[in-house]
């Protein structure tokens, strides 16, 4: 009988000693819920965070309205003399009344969908914590057809 005792107590302080080695993994939130302690994708690439805006009317323009979206990401709009003349020429464009109200979307997609996911495709710089956009090959071909003839 007590070497019966002896396997149970040495058992829940085996299975005690477990339970505080995966502890600092985990977050109890609830009687029955954790949570792992690891950082969450946004806080990973601030990019594809999601969020959800609808912009005032005094935002005018795509330039104004992307650099709102951008606003507590921690990313900024790469400056005017690094934007091509093809994307300065979006960014001035008005903002679309369909564009108001935007997401929730990753802060990605927003961006995309703010310039044209298909004409432009976004460019980022991680390390500076910039964004820019590029013309898609397909409408690169197009326009300088154009421009020749």
């Amino acid at each position: 009988m007590l070497n019966k005792a002896k396997l149970i107590l040495a058992s829940l302080i085996m299975s005690s000693v477990a339970g505080t080695c995966n502890a600092t993994s985990l977050t109890h939130v609830s009687r029955y819920s954790t949570i792992e302690n690891k950082p969450t994708v946004a806080q990973l690439n601030p990019l594809l965070g999601l969020q959800q805006m609808r912009f005032s009317r005094d935002v005018i323009t795509i330039d104004q309205a992307v650099n709102n979206w951008l606003k507590h990401t921690g990313y900024s709009l790469v400056k005017l003399n690094k934007q091509s003349k093809d994307t300065q020429e979006i960014l001035n464009q008005k903002l679309p009344q369909v564009d108001r109200n935007l997401g929730p979307l990753t802060v990605k997609e927003g961006l995309e969908v703010l310039v044209g996911k298909d004409v432009f495709h976004l460019v980022q710089d991680p390390l500076h914590r910039k964004i820019n956009f590029e013309l898609n090959k397909k409408y690169q071909r197009i326009y300088k057809a154009k421009a020749k003839g």
